[in-house]
């Protein structure tokens, strides 16, 4: 009768498969709706790295799991504890790695917008004393320029360097004082889809999605390390709608 009770290989394997899928999907979750919502984990390029961490929390252990599980082995426990600790350690080093490059902030800079990871603020800012920056998803944020000539060359040289003034948390400002500024600078719709020929429908259905039209919203670029992306703005509030997966410039 205990044969019988016995946990098979392919069973074995099967319960770590389902554990490391609940725990993928609660982690993409998280990461989709807190850390990179609205499209970032695509536009700053963290799908890759989730996607090694799924690779190695879901199969990788499983499969490993099917290879050494044998009943009544020696050292089954040991081996199966060295798996455990091996892809618990791989599951910490993915979730601190996408921890460290998530947006922080959305800043306007009047002519387009800037995803700020946070360490890229950590990097650039340096030296100066740096602000608690956002636990549970990115903030949206106005800027303004520096006033004193030396920071104005700092922040040239940092631009340069492909940090914008949105990097720099001591030049951040309430989004809704740009509120003009960002009207001014937004483009319609129509220059979307010329840059997204194939795509024009798509972005009527998104607007609609979202109780708009092309001919009461206007965008500016997103800039992001990986992907760039339009952010979608009423056009006479000047309130945000969204980011949408689209390009926004040539």
């Amino acid at each position: 009768m205990s044969n019988s009770n016995q946990i098979t290989r392919p069973h074995a394997a099967l319960i770590h498969l389902s554990v490391s899928v609940a725990i993928s999907a609660a982690l993409f979750c998280f990461f989709y709706f807190v850390w990179y919502p609205s499209q970032l984990l695509r536009a700053v390029g963290g799908l890759e790295i989730f996607i090694v961490l799924l690779c190695v929390d879901t199969i990788l252990g499983p499969l490993m799991t099917f290879v050494v599980y044998k009943p009544g082995k020696r050292w089954l426990k040991l081996d199966l504890t060295i798996i455990c600790t091996l892809q618990f350690l791989a599951l910490i080093y993915g979730v601190s790695t996408l921890y460290a490059g998530r947006p922080v902030y959305i800043a306007a800079l009047g002519h387009r917008f800037d995803v700020v990871q946070a360490n890229e603020v950590e990097s650039i800012d340096s030296q100066d004393a740096l602000p608690e920056l956002p636990i549970w998803g990115p903030v949206w944020v106005g800027t303004r320029r520096p006033s004193a000539p030396a920071e104005r060359e700092r922040a040239i040289n940092a631009a340069l360097a492909g940090a914008d003034i949105g990097h720099f948390p001591r030049y951040h400002q309430p989004l809704a004082d740009m509120r003009d500024e960002i009207l001014r600078g937004a483009s319609p719709i129509s220059d979307l889809k010329k840059f997204n020929l194939d795509r024009s429908n798509d972005i009527d259905q998104w607007l609609i999605a979202r109780g708009h039209t092309s001919q009461d919203s206007v965008f500016q670029g997103l800039r992001a390390r990986h992907s760039d992306m339009a952010v979608m703005i009423d056009a006479k509030t000047g309130n945000i709608i969204g980011i949408a997966p689209f390009r926004p410039w040539e």
